[in-house]
């Protein structure tokens, strides 16, 4: 026999119309099992203050969490700074640079839009480029912001590469080494 709170929300359930009559539902079979919900689990992305994914043969630094913040705002404030320039100096008066909250967004249209982000509990800056898609980028032991799975590949150096192909001039870069 069904449970009085199960009848209660079968009823509910349904429009007056369609509810079944107490004694349809005193014929149906007996609920035998009950339904338990799956154990909550924390989605995380990746382990906090490192990403065991790093390929080998990268080196990373080492950072407390005070270290992170100070060297990605500090990256993050170059980044900024030398963005603004390029959609005030270089670019079309429709790109444009927004950074709020540890997220910078690159406007560039009809390119697409770049995000870059400070990822701090793997002490990382993230990017999403609309030419070479998403990347994560540690802090190398020479202070240069490398990308965890592709060795060679600098954070500064595809930022200029992708975007000095946009305008012509005198623009100088990000910044980053």
């Amino acid at each position: 026999m069904f449970r009085p709170t199960l009848v209660r929300a079968l009823r509910a359930a349904r429009p007056l119309a369609t509810r079944p009559s107490a004694r349809a539902i005193s014929t149906l079979p007996t609920l035998t099992t009950r339904f338990t919900a799956p154990p909550r689990t924390r989605a995380a992305s990746s382990t906090p203050h490192g990403d065991p994914q790093i390929a080998e043969g990268i080196e990373v630094r080492s950072l407390t969490d005070n270290e992170y913040h100070d060297l990605a705002d500090e990256s993050m404030d170059t980044l900024h700074e030398n963005l603004e320039a390029l959609c005030e100096d270089f670019g079309p008066p429709d790109w444009e640079v927004e950074y709020s909250s540890g997220v910078m967004t690159l406007i560039l249209p009809p390119h697409g839009t770049y995000v870059i982000n400070k990822q701090p509990p793997n002490h990382q800056i993230w990017v999403s480029s609309p030419f070479s898609g998403p990347a994560r980028f540690s802090l190398s032991p020479e202070g240069i912001w490398v990308h965890h799975r592709r060795k060679g590949v600098q954070l500064g150096a595809l930022l200029d590469g992708e975007l000095k192909d946009l305008v012509k001039g005198g623009w100088e870069g990000v910044g980053l080494k």
